[in-house]
């Protein structure tokens, strides 16, 4: 990467020694009679800045590279303890041991006379960092935990880590150490990765000068006394000057800064520039000058690559301590440069968090003794009893006798770090111990022999855990719960610390109490102003009908892994305890109910912490998930499928409302957005759409309004006065592990992850869509978006209706005790992308917006979908990634292929119609990619021949199967939607073979709407043959749908196209 610095190149631009180049003379190295005291005189002399630590470094030492590396050393030229940096050292002195080194310099270059060092390694507490250029750390993650186990820097950056959105956080993570990363998006290779130590707080800082700068990573670290700007940066060779000159610009942002220190590290490809002159070419005058003027020094002299200083380390405000330039990194050309900084590290070790728990052994139970002593029990009391409290209790009691005696109980521990036997660690002290004594680079290669030798059994264990679960009967299930375990094995869910006014906490019980606090804030502590509601309802519904099978069948839809609520009695008890369950749970519901009362017991909730994005200690970077107990949900689904179906027939339900009703879905709700929207554009008009976020929607609904409007949909005593116990006098108690916090009162809202609480909000919200008159509104629960449309030259008069509208919602979130967040409401017009319209939510400005994502799918303001396939090809490719690096058996793979990854380019694959050729094309290569990968690149089958060796069928096909489907279930009205679907009529009075069950066509005159599902598809459906066509049931019609799916005339065409074999000819 370049060639060898030059010094008096006629082509170099002379600079001024830096003052760290007048106090070192024309050779690095520190002359004898140079103390600490002089170095002082020295530093006021040149006004350098007061915090430099009063130190300078010997000359670094090239390492043997057969056996031996060396650490410079500090002097001191009294026995008494230095004021290091303001820091007091009261360590013990020691002499450092002289090895024999293979140096250009001789032994008579080191320091005579100096009695009194220091040797500072691993034992310090000082801030260390390992620079490391790893040319792909992807397949060297054991040699890296090998380095970090025997250095254990404060910081390791990495530069050219050849990163990708393919490789999930999960296989980079490392136990004791928070992962950053920055990769490079336009291209392969580049990138930074930037390993911090959780010992101390460590997060992202962002800037917008600094941002620009690519292939970079800064962090905000503070240490005891301070903060630190940490940058990384990989500066790509041939770097295009205007880069350059970003990079200078934030080398003189970066001294400006608010930090005590600042370094910046990385490989920045600068091998003709001198950095004992600071002189170079022209071309780097711009960053010679910024670091000039703006104080920066860099401190690694010895070369890095060959005979080149590539690998860089700038300081400002602080000279290191020592700095080192030891062994090339496994399978790289660089050197890894080893620095510490004399800064103290808050090296305090973490608290341990209890990683021990203990848990039930599901998979080893004894069921069907568990059946017999629930059978066998004496149930008397239980059954003679009308007091809910004590059958309850009973019941509770019972069931957790039987679960003890027929469950057994195991004791696990969580790591992220793969566990070591006690062979392989004691052999890892010692190697430790040999390196640190002699500095043998041997012992390193020898504790990658260690390391690998772990990991190689853990997969042999591994390929152990594949074959038992694939033998099972149910061995998807099985599979992909191999899955949940390995992914959830590699992440830290722990919560080490939160920072809270300014102090970072690090008790596991302060943080659940701050966690606990933060989320009780969400709700409303006060009911809103009450009013009368009229009642819309001709009918009305005051109990449920519980029985034995709609008890069953609610049990059926339980998630056998689900979490257990405050009862600790999991679902899967429910699932394996037979028919006996069922009448216990009657007996309990009909009390509860015929009472009007909700159980007191059911209304504690667990509340756990889930990290959204952003730093990991920062408390509003955490949502919490509620976990109600198993009882109360199987009892939620009985009353929520029966008040469904009052609120379908009565017609009560907006029907633009898509949100948690039955045939309704995301998909439902798209189709007839996207159907409007091309439909108006195809008349040649704007489309103006309003989007709304209402902020923490359930956690704010009023409990009394909420009561007012169940009311007015006919909802009467008990079942109304059932509904107002489950809503009120709730508590909820955050779970961090094994710490809980103190109960916290819930004064509104509906608990958004219990089953009932969606469709009570719902029924809230339901009214809010009459706000609108002249805009057509699309709901999926709190999800609304408004279309208008509009002639160019009418849009002054609909920017008057749409800011009367937008003041009418503004004015109903009001009275209905919401709040709408204007920073994340916007407006998109598609037609017009300069269309201007002044806009106003609560007096502040409407945000224009160019693209957005909706209920999961991205779009811009174009109807371009590239960004979403860009998005979902990604998050599909980290996740095959990780199942194609920890599973070995070919058929598991396949099996959580189809599973897990398939399902996520197949979401709202009606959108596919309206793709481009190249986003087709993308989304087929992970299938083709796939394919290859599991066949070990046999070259010798194309991507057709693979399929039909793994079992897969081609995404396109797989896509136009479903797509004919989900246009039958239209058709036949087997799923909601709002448009409308014409059948030919038969006014001939005789039937035509070739007309029967065929669609009207709708005349259409724009591409977009040509291409959209509901028109291309209608095509395709009349070119089925008739007796697909007059399929009648959906098992039918599937059945039949696969003849014609192989049919020359419905898949191919007479193109040409050298495309065909891979996503067919129709491009859908």
């Amino acid at each position: 990467m370049g060639s060898p610095n030059v010094e008096g190149d006629n082509s170099t631009i002379l600079r001024p020694p830096s003052i760290y180049s007048d106090l070192m003379g024309s050779d690095t190295s520190l002359s004898p009679s140079i103390t600490v005291s002089s170095l002082k005189s020295s530093l006021t002399e040149h006004d350098h800045p007061p915090n430099t630590p009063p130190i300078h470094l010997t000359h670094p030492i090239l390492p043997n590279t057969r056996e031996h590396t060396s650490f410079a050393k500090i002097t001191y030229d009294h026995l008494s303890p230095v004021n290091y940096a303001g820091i007091k050292l009261n360590k013990q002195e020691r002499r450092a041991n002289t090895p024999t080194f293979s140096s250009s310099h001789s032994k008579s270059d080191k320091p005579q006379g100096l009695q009194h060092t220091i040797l500072l390694d691993k034992h310090s507490s000082f801030l260390t960092l390992m620079l490391i250029n790893a040319r792909s750390i992807q397949n060297k993650m054991t040699q890296l935990r090998a380095l970090l186990l025997l250095h254990n820097p404060s910081l390791v950056l990495i530069t050219e880590s050849w990163l990708s959105s393919d490789i999930t956080d999960t296989y980079l993570q490392i136990d004791t150490y928070e992962l950053f990363r920055c990769d490079r998006v336009t291209k392969k290779g580049g990138g930074c990765l930037i390993y911090a130590s959780k010992n101390m707080r460590t997060e992202i800082f962002s800037d917008h000068i600094l941002s620009k700068v690519p292939d970079s990573m800064w962090l905000t670290v503070h240490t005891l006394e301070c903060k630190i700007l940490i940058g990384c940066i990989y500066r790509a060779p041939n770097t295009p000057s205007l880069t350059d000159t970003i990079i200078s610009e934030s080398f003189a942002k970066a001294a400006s800064l608010d930090f005590a220190y600042k370094i910046v590290c990385g490989d920045f490809n600068l091998p003709t520039i001198n950095w004992k002159t600071h002189s170079g070419p022209p071309c780097y005058e711009g960053i010679l000058r910024s670091l000039d003027i703006h104080g920066w020094q860099q401190h690694v002299n010895l070369p890095t690559r060959n005979h080149n200083i590539l690998d860089l380390i700038f300081c400002h405000n602080v000279t290191p301590a020592s700095m080192v330039v030891g062994e090339k990194f496994h399978n790289s050309d660089h050197k890894i440069v080893f620095c510490t900084l004399p800064i103290l590290a808050k090296r305090k070790k973490l608290k341990t968090l209890n990683t021990c728990f203990q848990y039930r052994d599901y998979t080893n139970a004894d069921w069907s003794n568990f059946r017999f002593l629930m059978k066998h029990s004496d149930w008397n009391t239980f059954f003679t009893s009308d007091n809910l409290l004590e059958t309850l209790e009973i019941f509770n009691t019972t069931t957790k006798s039987a679960l003890d005696t027929t469950i057994p109980s195991k004791i696990a521990f969580k790591t992220i770090a793969p566990y070591i036997n006690q062979k392989a660690k004691s052999k890892l002290r010692k190697l430790r111990k040999t390196y640190f004594t002699s500095k043998d680079f041997s012992a390193l290669h020898q504790v990658y022999s260690v390391l690998e030798g772990v990991q190689s059994h853990h997969n042999k264990n591994k390929q152990t855990e594949e074959r038992t679960a694939l033998t099972a009967a149910s061995k998807v299930q099985n599979v992909c719960r191999l899955l949940e375990k390995r992914m959830m094995k590699n992440k830290d869910h722990n919560i080490h610390s939160l920072l809270h006014d300014g102090v970072t906490y690090y008790d596991q019980t302060v943080i659940c109490e701050l966690l606990s606090e933060w989320f009780s804030q969400n709700g409303n502590t006060s009911n809103a102003p009450d009013f009368n509601i009229k009642c819309i309802s001709k009918s009305y519904i005051s109990t449920i009908n519980f029985d034995i099978r709609s008890i069953h069948t609610a049990i059926k839809t339980l998630k056998p892994n689900a979490s257990s609520g405050v009862d600790d009695i999991p679902s899967i008890l429910y699932k394996m305890s037979g028919p006996d369950i069922h009448t216990l749970l009657l007996k309990i519901y009909t009390l509860s109910l015929e009472a009007g009362t909700y159980p007191e017991a059911w209304k504690v909730t667990y509340v756990l912490p889930k990290h959204k994005s952003g730093p990991r200690n920062l408390v509003g970077n955490y949502r919490p998930i509620n976990i109600t107990p198993v009882i109360s949900r199987i009892m939620e689904k009985v009353i929520q499928s029966q008040l469904s179906d009052h609120l379908l027939k009565e017609e009560l339900i907006d029907p633009t409302q898509h949100g948690f009703i039955r045939t309704r879905s995301c998909s439902t709700c798209l189709i007839d957005f996207f159907n409007e929207v091309t439909r108006i554009r195809d008349q040649k008009k704007l489309v103006i759409i309003l989007y709304f976020d209402i902020k923490k929607a359930f956690d704010k609904v009023p409990h009394n309004l909420l009561i007012n409007r169940l009311q007015s949909v006919g909802i009467i005593n008990p079942l109304l006065q059932w509904i107002k116990s489950f809503l009120t006098n709730r508590y909820q108690i955050t779970k961090l592990n094994s710490t809980t916090s103190t109960p916290r009162p819930i004064t509104s809202g509906v608990v958004q992850d219990s089953v009932l609480g969606p469709l009570l909000f719902i029924i809230y919200i339901n009214n809010i869509c009459k706000c609108f008159t002249t805009g057509k509104t699309y709901l999926y629960a709190d999800d609304l978006k408004v279309i208008y449309k509009t002639d160019i030259g009418d849009v002054r008069s609909t920017m008057q209706t749409i800011q009367h509208e937008l003041n009418k919602v503004d004015d109903w979130c009001k009275r209905w005790g919401l709040e709408l967040n204007t920073e994340k409401c916007g407006w998109l017009c598609i037609g017009n992308t300069s269309l201007k319209l002044k806009l106003a939510l609560n007096k502040n400005p409407l945000l224009r917006l160019t693209s957005v994502t909706d209920l999961g799918v991205h779009y811009s303001d174009s109807l371009n979908f590239s960004e979403h396939i860009s998005t979902k090809a990604s998050q599909t490719r980290r996740l095959l990634g990780f199942i194609l690096r920890n599973f070995f058996q070919k058929e598991t793979k396949i099996i959580l292929y189809k599973t897990c990854v398939r399902p996520i380019v197949e979401y709202c694959s009606f959108l596919f119609s309206n793709l481009r050729l190249s986003d087709i094309l993308k989304v087929e290569g992970i299938q083709r990619d796939f394919t290859r990968k599991i066949l070990k690149n046999d070259q010798l089958t194309d991507y057709k021949s693979r399929c039909h060796i793994l079992g897969l069928e081609p995404l396109w096909k797989r896509r136009l199967r479903s797509n004919l489907i989900l246009y039958f279930k239209l058709l036949k009205n087997l799923t909601y939607s709002t448009c409308n679907i014409a059948l030919y009529q038969n006014s001939h009075g005789y039937n035509l073979r070739d007309k029967v069950s065929t669609v009207k066509i709708e005349k259409h005159r724009s591409k977009t709407r040509e291409n959209f599902f509901l028109i291309k598809y209608a095509l395709i459906w009349n070119s089925l043959p008739s007796e697909v066509r007059m399929a009648d049931k959906l098992h039918t019609f599937t059945r039949l749908i696969n003849q014609p799916l192989t049919s020359i005339d419905l898949v191919q065409t007479n193109t040409s196209t050298s495309h065909t074999d891979i996503i067919g000819s129709l491009h859908i």
